[in-house]
């Protein structure tokens, strides 16, 4: 069994634990997190270190890959970036839950992250290091970009696009044939009944505060 790091010792870490270990598909050597102690433990696992350490670490342990266990899609995007400038020819597993249904014509990235109860219908195209959190619906001919996400009970109509990098938050809604742009965050329990573009925040039911934002402004507490 391919060693593992996971990178980033968060709540969302540990429902990526839990899925590798349903489907016993990695051994888990422990976290790297530059912003907590080495030592210590979350959900079973140690942080044995910080990206500063990562070339050691890999050499140590024979590590094959990294799973970034960060669910804010810029933080995660920025934390791909930093390992891939260490030139340590890691890789980037995607990890699925057993109970995830997946249309068979779907193909599922590097980096890519999908939690129980997922739903992805016929001929949706997933991206690189996204995020399909429990209970999620994706509708069939969907898109979905590099490093977006949709947060937990989030529904999504056919022949949808959600641009880079953006955020679909808790149990949201959007209709068919809509477009949500880059860096774009549609908040929790939002019904979108027409496009948004890019770098907005949108609330309301249906969707009637849009805001400017920054790609890296927070949206998760």
């Amino acid at each position: 069994m391919k060693n593992v790091l996971i990178s980033g010792a968060s709540g969302h870490s540990k429902m990526i634990i839990d899925a590798i270990h349903k489907n016993n598909s990695y051994n888990i050597i422990g976290f790297i997190d530059s912003y907590k102690e080495d030592g210590e433990t979350i959900y079973g696992y140690e942080i044995i270190g910080s990206i500063a350490d990562l070339k050691q670490i890999k050499e140590e342990h024979n590590i094959y890959g990294i799973i970034i266990g960060v669910g804010d899609n810029f933080t995660r995007n920025e934390l791909k970036n930093k390992i891939d400038d260490l030139s340590l020819g890691l890789e980037f597993p995607s990890v699925i839950h057993p109970s995830a249904i997946i249309a068979k014509d779907i193909i599922i990235p590097e980096g890519t992250v999908i939690m129980p109860s997922v739903v992805i219908n016929a001929n949706a195209k997933i991206g690189r290091f996204c995020i399909l959190n429990t209970a999620t619906s994706l509708g069939h001919d969907c898109v979905m970009a590099d490093f977006s996400s949709l947060a937990s009970g989030a529904t999504v109509g056919g022949n949808v696009t959600i641009g880079f990098a953006s955020a679909i938050c808790l149990k949201a809604s959007i209709i068919q044939n809509i477009s949500i742009g880059d860096h774009t965050v549609i908040g929790a329990a939002s019904l979108v009944l027409k496009s948004i573009g890019d770098l907005k925040q949108a609330v309301g039911v249906p969707i009637h505060t849009i805001k400017d934002r920054e790609p890296n402004s927070k949206y998760l507490g």
